[in-house]
């Protein structure tokens, strides 16, 4: 597990708002998660995704908003603009939920 980098900025815009909406989640409960703002520590694994000839890094992140919702990220950072930019969120599925607090043990 590694920790996303809380110095980027999140970059947000009608398409992705309206996306992650449509499931439901509201864009401040995505940065509650990608800060760790929740009650709960946000577990983060980095995949690589191909995209034609160049790499790009993606995080899925596990965590809690700031009322203790348990909501699935997925982010794509881009450390050289200073941002990260929400691809999708969802609340985590009963089956992600119990693997995550068997992860953080709690």
């Amino acid at each position: 597990m590694i920790e996303p980098d809380r110095s980027l900025e999140p970059d947000w815009d009608e398409d992705n708002i309206n996306h992650v909406a449509f499931h439901g989640i509201r864009p401040g409960q995505v940065e509650e998660v990608y800060y760790g703002e929740g009650p709960f520590p946000t577990l983060a694994i980095r995949k690589k995704k191909k995209r034609g000839k160049s790499t790009e890094y993606r995080y899925r992140l596990w965590g809690t908003d700031a009322s203790g919702v348990c909501i699935e990220v997925i982010v794509a950072p881009y450390p050289e603009y200073g941002l990260w930019r929400c691809v999708t969120a969802f609340p985590m599925s009963s089956s992600t939920k119990k693997t995550y607090f068997k992860r953080i043990k709690k």
